[in-house]
């Protein structure tokens, strides 16, 4: 049956169908074929040339981000706050001075000290009852350290977009290099093409359409160097560098621990910050409840005080004791506020622990759905890898057609994005569970 369809050399000439489709390899054919063949397998094994560049590694990466991020260094100084109310609270009251001069006498030649002039200098101490000064200072205290967990659940909250970006940065990291990876594999796919298309085994249609589909990886991989560079602009912007960072990408691997619901719960009820926050703000409101009931018992003035008196003077020294008589105001409102402060916590502390568990179950269900998707991307990668390697070769041998090509070569670069954005879902959703249980470096 003979081939009745036109083949095109150069410049588009009809040249009739090739000799090799319809008669035997003539020696000549052979040995270009084994050329080709040859040259094929060389150039598509070629490795990749890698940029050498100083890199740090994810615990470097966080140990800068924990020394330099203006979030926590802004946060930080809540904490300062909260041991300035500290220290406030333990200091004793400032004893009160009084000095009054009366009864001067006026004359021509100016005051004079008469009969009745008196001078008298008086110093009056408050000292607190009931303890009131250590209630204060144990519930300035306990605040002190809840602000302290506070300021560590900050920092926990903002390791979520820490290891967000993070494995962004290596998925860009991963399309990136593969992208380079498939620009060079196809320089030499083309080249093989060249030769075949100047041995008039190719048609310029062909050939042309593989010279386009060059522009589409060029482009594709820009876009991707562009993403890899604004997410590394973020990521410096995060860890306040002024150096640009570069990162040792996370190697792909396909093995992922399998997680216990209940060892996750339990973890993070015992070591998340934002309940540790709560129990701590519950024994700073038991604190000023107590301290709201002692406020009904008065405080003491005691008051030291001397006199000069007449002239000339006589001298002398005096005392006195005097104290608030609690009749109608005895701290009511204060005692009904501190109570109500005190239920509002318990039940915030009740809400927190649901809340941890339910947040620690949503992640690992979202942690093993992406260790499944991307189990069942790597099962499939071998055979990929072999179709990718495989395709060129038939091409270069003339077993597929261009769009043959062309299809297997977008099927792979589809299923290589997958799998690397599968990876990096998985790895990344391991890093926030550690978040969510409350486990930091």
């Amino acid at each position: 049956m003979s081939d009745s369809r036109t083949y095109f050399g150069r410049a588009g000439v009809p040249i009739g169908p090739p000799r090799w489709r319809s008669l035997p390899f003539s020696l000549s054919s052979a040995l270009f074929t084994i050329l080709l063949m040859l040259s094929s397998s060389l150039w598509l094994a070629l490795p990749s040339p890698a940029a050498g560049a100083e890199q740090v590694t994810l615990d470097q990466a966080l140990a800068r981000f924990y020394r330099s991020n203006y979030d926590i260094l802004v946060n930080r100084y809540e904490v300062d706050k909260a041991y300035a109310d500290y220290v406030s609270a333990k200091l004793i009251p400032n004893p009160n001075l009084s000095v009054n001069y009366t009864n001067l006498e006026i004359s021509q030649g100016g005051t004079n000290r008469g009969d009745n002039t008196q001078l008298t200098v008086r110093v009056d101490q408050v000292i607190e009852t009931a303890g009131k000064r250590g209630l204060r200072t144990s519930a300035a205290s306990e605040s002190f350290e809840a602000a302290k967990m506070q300021h560590r659940d900050v920092i926990r909250n903002l390791l979520t977009s820490f290891y967000t970006l993070y494995y962004t940065i290596n998925l860009d990291k991963l399309n990136t290099d593969f992208a380079k990876d498939e620009v060079s594999r196809y320089d030499r796919l083309l080249q093989i093409a060249a030769k075949r298309y100047s041995a008039g085994f190719l048609s310029e249609i062909d050939f042309t359409k593989l010279k386009l589909g060059k522009i589409e990886l060029e482009n594709n991989l820009t876009n991707l160097e562009n993403d890899l560079h604004n997410d590394m602009d973020s990521f410096n912007l995060l860890l306040a560098s002024d150096d640009p960072l570069t990162f040792h990408e996370v190697e792909v691997h396909g093995t992922f621990p399998s997680l216990r619901d209940e060892d996750l719960i339990e973890t993070g009820i015992e070591n998340r910050f934002d309940l540790l926050t709560l129990r701590q703000q519950l024994k700073a409101a038991e604190h000023n409840l107590s301290l709201a009931k002692a406020m009904r018992i008065p405080d003491v003035s005691l008051g030291g005080e001397y006199d000069s008196i007449g002239n000339p003077s006589k001298s002398g020294i005096g005392g006195g004791i005097s104290l608030n008589i609690p009749l109608f105001t005895r701290a009511q409102g204060d005692i009904l506020k501190r109570t109500a402060e005190k239920k509002q916590v318990e039940l915030q502390i009740e809400q927190t622990k649901r809340k941890i568990s339910s947040e620690i179950r949503q992640a690992l269900n979202s942690y093993r759905t992406a260790v499944k998707v991307f189990a069942s991307y790597n099962t499939g990668k071998e055979e990929m890898d072999r179709l990718a390697d495989k395709s060129a070769q038939a091409f270069a041998l003339g077993g597929i057609t261009v769009l043959e090509l062309l299809d297997a070569q977008k099927t792979y670069k589809d299923f290589m994005i997958k799998y690397h954005q599968a990876f990096t879902q998985s790895a990344l959703n391991q890093e926030l569970i550690k978040v969510y249980t409350g486990e930091m470096k």
